[in-house]
Formats: C-alpha cells, structure tokens, sequence
C-alpha cells in the first residue's frame, strides 16, 4: 500500500474513531444526566489510546473531538469550555508526541510498556485537566481530584487495551502494519 493510500486509511480510521469517541462521550453524559447519577464512565478515552497507539500523535485528535460533546453539556463559559475539554484533553498526546516515528508495535505488544503507555497518557490527560482548572479557579487541587474521579477509567482502559491487543490490527502501529502485508504479498 502506497503512502498516499494509507494516508487516506489513517483519515478515515481516525475519522471513525473521532465519530466513537465523541459517540460515547454523548451517551455518557445523557445517561449520568437521564439517571441522575453520581457516577460517569465513558469509552472515548479508550478510543483515544488505540488511535494513539495505531497513528501516533495524530490519534489525540481523537480525544480532543471525543471531549466537544463535553462542552454541549458543560454550565461553564464558552472560553473555559474550550480550555478543559479541548485543550487541556489534548494533552494526553504528550507521551506520544515524545514517543516520536518510533515503532509503536514494541508498545503494544507488551503488556507492561502497554500499561505504562496508558498510565502515562492519563498522567498528562489529568495534568492537562489539573493545569485548566487552575486556570479557571486558582485551585491547585485539579490533578489530584481530576486522578482520583478517573482512577476505575484508567483501570478500565488499561484492560481493554490489553484484551484488545490480542487480536492483530487492532492495536498495532498501522504504518509497519500495511508494510509487513506488504511484504508477506511478494
């Protein structure tokens, strides 16, 4: 596969992922709002971490559009929404910005660089949300309190992406993963 076609692929793939993301991020936030509930739960973050791992930097837009529907539900100003749910959730491509072109399949296909890469991204993730909620309220407290009320979704997402890591394609590096099709055709 050309360069050219799998630039195209990684378009679409991440399109389809921002559109899951931005899904559960909806769902989430109309059933804590239907069920009156205390607790939120929700996959895009998740999604997120794939489209990390399978296309590098470019996969934090995934986590950036799968928080907008967070900003339709949010009492905050047009400004501070903009700022905790856009930009301080692309913080979260910080590990793999500093990961680079490097081959991603070493990350996925182990399961303790695999935890570490998911606990590294929501370290930033909530350092991002800690640093915006100081800017909006003078609280120093947002890390802490941001790590403490995501701490059963980082588990969670540590278990899908190992569980998902077993079936190939899935969580991979997509780049090496059409050139080892590639050479497997001739």
């Amino acid at each position: 596969m050309n360069n050219q076609r799998i630039s195209r692929f990684m378009w679409f793939d991440l399109g389809c992922l921002s559109f899951l993301a931005a899904l559960s991020e909806w769902m989430s936030n109309r059933l804590l709002n239907l069920w009156n509930s205390s607790f939120y739960f929700s996959f895009s973050m998740a999604i997120c971490l794939i489209a990390m791992i399978r296309w590098g930097a470019a996969g934090t837009a995934v986590g950036v559009i799968g928080a907008v529907p967070g900003m339709w539900f949010s009492h905050m100003s047009l400004s501070g929404r903009l700022l905790f749910y856009v930009a301080a959730t692309g913080a979260v491509g910080i590990p793999a910005v500093l990961y680079g072109d490097r081959d991603r399949n070493l990350i996925a296909g182990n399961v303790l660089y695999l935890t570490v890469y998911v606990v590294l991204c929501h370290l930033c993730l909530a350092a991002g949300k800690g640093a915006a909620v100081f800017l909006l309220t003078g609280e120093g407290t947002g890390f802490r309190d941001y790590l403490g009320a995501t701490l059963f979704i980082l588990v969670i997402n540590v278990i899908v992406c190992i569980v998902l890591k077993a079936r190939e394609g899935l969580i991979c590096d997509m780049r090496y993963y059409f050139k080892e099709g590639e050479d497997h055709e001739e």
